[in-house]
Order: C-alpha cells, then structure tokens, then sequence
C-alpha cells in the first residue's frame, strides 16, 4: 500500500523539540514513523525560510531533523502565493499565517 503523503509546516518542527508541549509525544513519533517509511512527509521552501529565521541553535537542530527524517522539500510557486494571497483575502487565513503554504 502506497504510503500516505502528509505536510509539515514550521510548527511541526517546534514541537519536536519542546517537551512541555502537549503533542511532544506524538510528534516525536510521527517523525519516527516518517523515518520508517510509514508516511511521505513535505515541507516547502517557505517552511525552511521561516525555519532559517529561529534561534541559531533550534534553527540547526530543525534543519538537521529535516534531513535526517527524509522529508521532501517542496518548491515555492505562483499558485502556491496566488492561493495564500486569496486566503488571506477571504479571512481564511490571518495575515500572520500566511507565510504557511
């Protein structure tokens, strides 16, 4: 059976590193899962932008996850700006969340 396609955008990876977190257990496993094989997991260029913009430290560390997990890295696109742009526009999303596609 083909493995389920999922996309993470930067929160997912804050998580993984913050213990207090309530979802820290499952996101500690779904990545585990991730690297197993089990999921087909994304990320996206702006994902890695905001990511490139975290404390030095955090900011390697979910790099470094990113890779050793296997997730794909999606391109930025026109239609992916056009959406978020038409999302915003639309109340869908809040200005501050629309860096997320």
């Amino acid at each position: 059976m083909k493995a389920l396609k999922l996309y993470h955008e930067t929160t997912i990876f804050n998580w993984y590193f913050e213990p207090d977190r309530e979802y820290y257990p499952a996101t500690r496993q779904l990545f585990q899962e991730i690297s197993e094989g089990k999921f087909e997991a994304y990320a996206s260029d702006y994902v890695i932008e905001e990511l490139a913009r975290a404390e030095e430290t955090k900011r390697q560390m979910m790099v470094d996850l990113l890779g050793k997990s296997r997730i794909g890295v999606l391109k930025k696109s026109e239609e992916a700006d056009k959406l978020a742009e038409q999302y915003a526009m639309n109340d869908m999303i809040s200005e501050k969340h629309r860096y997320d596609r």
